[in-house]
């Protein structure tokens, strides 16, 4: 049961990992009535199309993220980023607020918002939700965060 006051999403929530070029999900968690979402566990998705996927890229060293922006991506909607100069940006701005906000790339229902899970620094894993493409969903964003960074102080041993 959960603790009076915490904030439920009650939609999916999941964690994933770098898997070569793709991100894999080891858990997922899902409300019954919640939006659509591609993932599965041991699925996989692209880097680019994905905020789990943008949050381990951009985590990633600059060898490896050229490697990914080269190409070819995949346009699942319109909102899919598939240019490397525009990913490259998305990828900036990850790195600058500490986590990713992808609406509609995957599906143009839903929204991806993940924060990387640190280990000594190195991103090795990112906690994700996946909630309705609504203006409200961005309120999950700096809970996620939060959640991430207390998930890396205890992986660290300073929490």
């Amino acid at each position: 049961m959960p603790h009076v006051g915490t904030p439920q999403v009650r939609q999916h929530a999941q964690i994933g990992v770098l898997d070569g070029t793709e991100v894999l999900f080891l858990e997922r968690l899902s409300a019954p009535d919640a939006v659509v979402n591609f993932t599965r566990i041991a699925g996989r998705l692209s880097l680019h199309a994905s905020s789990s996927g943008l949050v381990l890229l951009a985590h990633g060293d600059a060898a490896f993220q050229e490697e990914v922006l080269a190409g070819p991506h995949e346009a699942f909607t319109d909102s899919t980023p598939t240019d490397p100069e525009q990913l490259r940006r998305i990828l900036a701005r990850i790195r600058r607020d500490g986590s990713a906000y992808c609406p509609g790339y995957l599906h143009p229902d839903a929204t991806g918002i993940a924060a990387p899970v640190l280990r000594r620094g190195t991103a090795v894993a990112t906690l994700s939700v996946v909630v309705p493409n609504v203006p409200q969903s961005r309120q999950w964003e700096p809970l996620l965060r939060i959640a991430a960074a207390t998930v890396t102080r205890r992986l660290d041993g300073t929490g």
